[in-house]
């Protein structure tokens, strides 16, 4: 799908992040019929939903079949809660005690591991006439937040589960994914807590161990209910079964720019800073793009990317700068205004983060707030999201 003049008007600079909801609703549909009926579907829309815009995604994703959605910090769920009054939103992160009264007000889940934290949360509940649903967290070898074996999970469970102000929602930790040996001791961890638990009377609520490479990986670790994310944009999770064939989970998205500029260079110029490339025997033809790495398109791309120009691919030269890369036409027909795909619509996230020496995950959320929206569905625009020009999500 191109990006026509049309649309371009609507957005503040000639490059866009087009997401496209009717793949993002297939990747959610395809995930809640992977995990069956009886498992809950968590959305995880955290770091702006890997960057797609989480407010502008979220209602997708709920009609497709997501029970909760899941950020990392409160700020995240709060902007979430503004687009969505009535769903269900479980901040996963550390939410200070300080934030408890915002928690309480907007109807968020915290997650908790701590008696003297949970303390707080429950006063503030208590001060507005409610019981707050809370999530514990356990630490089974992540070692990043939770409660740890040796601190009795079974005894911090049972102080948070007897504050009045405070309901257990859900038990919850995550896998390390190191290997299965290591998956497996992490799951009898878990399990060995909730048998504890079990046996002084606490309800756990919701069980739930598995993002999306654990929800295709160890089915028998669903549970009652999956978090997933990366899935939904496009991360397919390696390493996991030929039973999936049939669930590719394509990228719904594409950071796209139109061309600039393009000029010939005599042999031996120079492209970009510290001299890193020099226009061959010759001579060549670049096209100088609208977007850099305060974009998210990373300066370790330089010399190392391509991008599709006309269906054709064309080498990134030269370090790519804050504002603007440069690519090596070559002999490929273009002109100053033609469309070219920086990654998505047949640039793979495998290969971006290849060349930016990260995962794919990171290719994904660095995108910027820089880098304007353009929402699509049933082949048309349908929304768009342009924050630095004034314009915030508006659907069309």
């Amino acid at each position: 799908m191109i990006v026509g003049d049309e649309a371009l008007a609507l957005l503040g600079r000639p490059a866009c992040y087009r997401v496209d909801l009717d793949v993002i609703e297939k990747n959610v549909r395809d995930m809640r019929t992977i995990i069956g009926p009886g498992v809950r579907l968590a959305a995880v829309l955290k770091a702006d939903a890997y960057g797609h815009g989480a407010a502008a995604i979220a209602g997708t994703i709920l009609d497709a079949g997501a029970a909760l959605l899941a950020v990392a910090t409160l700020s995240e769920a709060l902007e979430l809660r503004r687009a969505h009054p009535e769903a269900p939103i479980l901040v996963m992160g550390y939410t200070p005690p300080a934030l408890a009264r915002a928690a309480v007000e907007h109807r968020i889940m915290p997650t908790l591991y701590d008696a003297g934290a949970a303390t707080v949360f429950s006063d503030a509940a208590l001060s507005a006439s409610r019981k707050l649903p809370v999530h514990i967290k356990l630490d089974t070898g992540m070692n990043r937040l939770g409660i740890k074996a040796y601190e009795h999970p079974e005894k911090v469970i049972a102080a948070i589960a007897a504050l009045p102000g405070l309901a257990i929602a859900g038990t919850f930790t995550h896998l390390a994914l190191r290997n299965r040996a290591s998956d497996l001791a992490q799951a009898a961890l878990y399990r060995a807590t909730l048998e504890a638990c079990a046996a002084r009377g606490i309800d756990p609520g919701l069980r739930h161990v598995c993002d999306s490479i654990g929800a295709l990986r160890y089915p028998e670790f669903r549970l009652d209910m999956v978090r997933v994310g990366a899935a939904f944009f496009g991360v397919r999770p390696m390493r996991i079964g030929p039973e999936y064939d049939a669930y590719p989970f394509p990228a719904p998205a594409a950071l796209v720019a139109r061309i600039a500029r393009i000029r010939a260079l005599a042999e031996g110029e120079m492209v970009s800073y510290d001299d890193s490339w020099r226009a061959p025997e010759g001579g060549m033809r670049i096209a100088t793009l609208p977007v850099g790495f305060a974009d998210g398109y990373p300066r370790r791309f330089g010399n190392r990317a391509q991008v599709l120009v006309n269906g054709r691919r064309a080498p990134v030269v030269g370090l790519v700068c804050m504002d603007q890369a440069m690519i090596d036409l070559g002999d490929i027909e273009a002109e100053e205004g033609d469309e070219v795909v920086l990654l998505g619509a047949g640039i793979g996230l495998g290969e971006a983060a290849d060349w930016g020496s990260t995962n794919r995950n990171e290719i994904l959320c660095g995108i910027g707030r820089r880098v304007p929206r353009l929402y699509v569905g049933r082949g048309r625009a349908v929304a768009f999201d342009d924050r630095l020009s004034g314009s915030t999500l508006t659907w069309l």
